[in-house]
């Protein structure tokens, strides 16, 4: 029972903790942050937060892990012809929790953590990697490492900009949708005035 008692309080804590991160992760830079902000934000004082966690990046680290772990989860479900659609899914979701949003925003954003940003870039691609690989069966490994690396941060700014609220008018099926567009037809299949004679022809003579 006494074990029981202490596994309950140290849960509390680190739950308590991170939620405090989170918190000041979306009102203030990352790299502003610090253990007394945190602890002062959860109400629990310093020699307790080491009890837990080395540093704020240790704390960091344990929180991008969930995320991660939960994105490939659900990814992991489906086959890669129905990403997309598993996409519109993880994206509603996303929107029931109003802060999670707004936290991958600030993970991925200008002041965010660009350790994170590669691993997203590494579930997305590992994600598109099969759809993509058919529609190029005979491409070169460099060829397809050239398009992932054009294609992938992009696809993380769209997504972040929906998250982040910039587009309210846009839904997760649309925002997917215009992904899906872009990926598979670039800019051309937004309009057809990108395929208007001469255009996309580039002279470097």
């Amino acid at each position: 029972m006494p074990e029981k008692k202490v596994s309950r309080r140290v849960l509390y804590t680190r739950n308590a903790l991170r939620d405090a991160f989170i918190d000041l992760i979306t009102e203030q830079p990352l790299s502003d942050i610090t253990v007394t902000d945190i602890c002062a934000r959860a109400d629990i004082n310093r020699s307790t937060f080491y009890l837990h966690y080395r540093d704020v990046d240790a704390l960091l680290v344990e929180i991008e892990n969930n995320i991660i772990d939960h994105i490939e989860q659900e990814f992991s479900r489906a086959p890669h012809e129905h990403v997309f659609e598993e996409l519109v899914a993880f994206l509603k979701l996303l929107q029931q929790t109003p802060r999670i949003p707004k936290l991958l925003y600030a993970l991925t954003g200008e002041q965010g953590d660009p350790r994170f940003i590669r691993r997203l870039q590494q579930l997305l691609f590992n994600a598109f990697q099969q759809g993509w690989d058919l529609l190029m069966p005979e491409s070169s490994r460099s060829y397809k490492f050239l398009i992932y690396s054009y294609t992938l941060p992009g696809v993380i700014s769209l997504l972040s900009s929906w998250l982040r609220g910039d587009a309210p008018d846009m839904t997760a099926e649309q925002t997917v949708e215009l992904l899906h567009t872009l990926i598979t037809h670039g800019m051309s299949g937004i309009s057809p005035l990108f395929l208007r004679p001469g255009a996309g022809v580039l002279n470097l003579s």
